[in-house]
């Protein structure tokens, strides 16, 4: 069954008061996130839609990676950032040739620290529905290179142009760091004459944020060119923070030996710790191989109209 994290709390109390662990909420959330990580489970994953306006995108904080992905109905390859940097591969795609099409595939483009990046030099604001009393900490860089540290102030309430915003432009952002008092979600925004430019909306509980970025090359030059597509994604833990929020796993058994794990991690007790998170992940194989489907094999007969490798009708006029 799934749980709330009210109950995943409840449950597990004793279990962290034993260990000696003693941030309730912390300590499950860590050995969650340590579950997440030890595999591609299943259940991190999930089927996400969405249009893609521009030859770079990026993924929602909750999502770590493309898995799989269709672009307009056609299946296509996920390189990684080695990509371009392959002998026999296509090179730089900043110069890709005249035929290079989103067909060909989507390609990572890395790790960065908003959503979008600055498209115009802009002064930023922040915005949150419960504004924290600390500013964010943001790491930029300006016109003429020069990287420095500022404090962006968080307002209340939706975002406007007249908001409190820093006092310079910058043409990039290199870090952001959230204060460690978030109660709400966190939207980062860049100013300048064009208007507001969306940068991206941060989770309260992650105080260093991080989003993946890809790109399409061969994006159409046409005007408002978008391409639809279909992904798995590889879902990134993020904290739990309401007591409504559901567990990721249908058992909390593998969160107790993984608070176990960690326990004896921490004084010292490496064979224990490393025997109860072998203990962990072994409880969540077994619990998603009887969940899952078999996938059966897929015959293709190109004889048989009706089959999913029917050619009859293409081939009746030749």
């Amino acid at each position: 069954m799934t749980y709330t994290f009210a109950e995943a709390k409840r449950k597990l109390a004793g279990h962290i008061s034993a260990y000696g662990l003693a941030d309730l909420s912390g300590a499950v959330n860590e050995a969650l996130d340590e579950l997440s990580q030890t595999k591609s489970w299943q259940r991190m994953r999930k089927v996400i839609r969405f249009t893609v306006a521009g030859e770079r995108f990026a993924l929602p904080q909750d999502c770590g990676r493309l898995i799989r992905c269709a672009i307009d109905g056609v299946p296509v390859s996920v390189h990684g950032q080695d990509y371009e940097f392959l002998h026999s591969g296509p090179g730089d795609l900043d110069y890709a040739g005249e035929g290079y099409a989103p067909l060909s595939g989507v390609v990572r483009a890395g790790i960065f620290p908003t959503m979008n990046a600055m498209a115009v030099p802009g002064r930023l604001a922040a915005f949150s529905a419960t504004p924290p009393e600390d500013p964010l900490t943001v790491t930029v860089r300006n016109a003429v290179g020069e990287i420095s540290t500022v404090q962006v102030a968080v307002n209340d309430g939706a975002a406007s142009v007249g908001a409190t915003a820093t006092a310079y432009e910058y043409t990039e952002v290199l870090s952001v760091t959230l204060p460690p008092r978030c109660e709400a979600y966190v939207t980062l925004y860049g100013i300048s004459d064009d208007g507001l430019e969306y940068l991206s909306r941060m989770h309260p509980r992650v105080l260093i944020p991080e989003f993946v970025r890809y790109r399409l090359p061969g994006f159409s030059t046409t005007a408002d060119a978008s391409y639809r597509m279909l992904a798995e994604v590889g879902i990134k833990f993020l904290p739990l923070v309401a007591d409504e929020d559901p567990v990721p796993f249908s058992s909390l058994r593998p969160v107790q030996y993984m608070l176990q794990s960690m326990a004896a991690m921490d004084t010292g007790e490496i064979k224990e710790a490393d025997d109860f998170r072998s203990r962990a992940e072994m409880e969540l194989v077994r619990r998603e191989d009887t969940e899952n489907e078999r996938q059966g094999l897929t015959v293709l007969n190109p004889l048989y109209e009706g089959s999913a490798g029917q050619s009859a009708a293409y081939w009746e006029g030749a």
